[in-house]
């Protein structure tokens, strides 16, 4: 990144020094004294002292030189966060909310440690990308700091984002092209989901870090996760050596019921008598408050067990060393937000990797009351 130039690290010096040092209509150290500071000669700062005459910030006498009015510091402007639309709680499903309100939340924390805060701006009326109205992103410069997940969703705004040259924070499912924004100098730092259900195989080593040694996968048919992770989970048990079996990796439908599915799961433990579990549950399912899943499943409260972010998790009984398969995105967003409050002009992308923390760790990192 190239430096500044030695005129503008005077201008900028001076400048901090007229909004701490100096008041309004305050008399300035003599030439001497300011070159001696800045560590220039009297000759290269008269270049600065002239530009700030005509700017109107000082005035020269044969008495000396004035500060003419108060220097304001200059204020940080907001971070902005993109939701799809204005009743985005209601109307994007509980998982997207949920990532939303993670990331506003993450961004939040960074933003008010810096002296600001954030915004949020809706980018449709209704959810729809095709009703996206660029015109609400006029306001945006060079200056602004926008953050967003999800960017595939509205393919325009990542055009209208770099061609306003703003500081972006983007997450996505695929890498966004960094030549693109480098192209236009667009400061970019980007965390990107590719291969996210890598995870499946990573969990099965937590697993065993843990003192599993059997372990089965019971998940969604529909996810991504199930799709596209069986490949590294079976690397993972055949690397560490352990057993597999056709009952090792089980897939159900979407909509099961709670109870019927703890009982599938419950078919699945006397078969196999596993002693490590990676449960991706469907995220909308609604589960009934006094659902007991030991006694449903008959599992041992000692198994150690990797849980996907669902109302499952509110089971009551559900013992400590119980994990969770999270998406970390409250502590990205922070990172997202501390690089566009940090100057940092570079354009940078990095995978998100999914992480098990402790359920209790969990609830306290992101509130979480399903």
């Amino acid at each position: 990144m190239p430096l500044p130039s030695k005129q503008e690290m005077i201008y900028t010096y001076l400048l901090e020094m007229f909004q701490g040092d100096i008041p309004q209509n305050g008399r300035l150290p003599s030439e001497n004294e300011l070159a001696a500071r800045v560590g220039v000669a009297r000759r290269t700062l008269r270049y600065t002292l002239r530009r700030l005459e005509e700017e109107g910030m000082i005035v020269r006498t044969n008495h000396g030189t004035f500060l003419r009015s108060r220097v304001k510091k200059k204020e940080i402007q907001p971070i902005t966060v993109l939701v799809p639309c204005p009743d985005y709680l209601a109307a994007t499903g509980y998982w997207s909310s949920f990532l939303i309100h993670q990331m506003i939340l993450g961004a939040m924390e960074s933003a008010v440690k810096a002296g600001t805060y954030v915004v949020t701006l809706p980018i449709t009326i209704n959810n729809n990308p095709n009703d996206l109205d660029l015109r609400q992103f006029n306001h945006l410069d060079k200056d602004s700091m926008v953050m967003t997940h999800g960017v595939e969703w509205a393919p325009q705004l990542l055009q209208t984002l770099n061609e306003r040259g703003c500081r972006c924070g983007l997450v996505s499912s695929r890498p966004i092209p960094l030549e693109k924004f480098s192209k236009y100098g667009t400061p970019l730092c980007n965390y990107h989901l590719s291969d996210y259900w890598e995870c499946l195989g990573s969990g099965v080593k937590q697993l065993v870090q843990d003192g599993a040694h059997r372990i089965v996968y019971f998940g969604r048919a529909s996810t991504d996760i199930s799709k596209h992770g069986k490949a590294y989970f079976m690397k993972a048990i055949s690397e560490l050596g352990l057993e597999f079996s056709e009952d090792s990796f089980i897939l159900f439908e979407n909509n099961v019921p709670p109870h019927k599915l703890l009982s599938m799961l419950k078919e699945v433990y006397h078969k196999t008598k596993f002693d490590g579990l990676i449960f991706d549950n469907d995220v909308y399912s609604e589960i009934p408050a006094d659902l007991d899943f030991f006694k449903e499943t008959g599992i041992p409260p000692e198994t150690r067990m990797i849980f996907s972010v669902s109302e499952m998790l509110k089971c009551p009984g559900l013992p400590p060393h119980t994990r969770v398969l999270h998406r970390p995105q409250k502590k990205i967003a922070g990172q997202l937000a501390e690089f566009l409050l940090s100057g940092d002009k570079g354009q940078y992308a990095h995978r998100l990797l999914y992480e098990f923390p402790f359920l209790e760790e969990f609830l306290q990192r992101t509130g979480f009351e399903g």
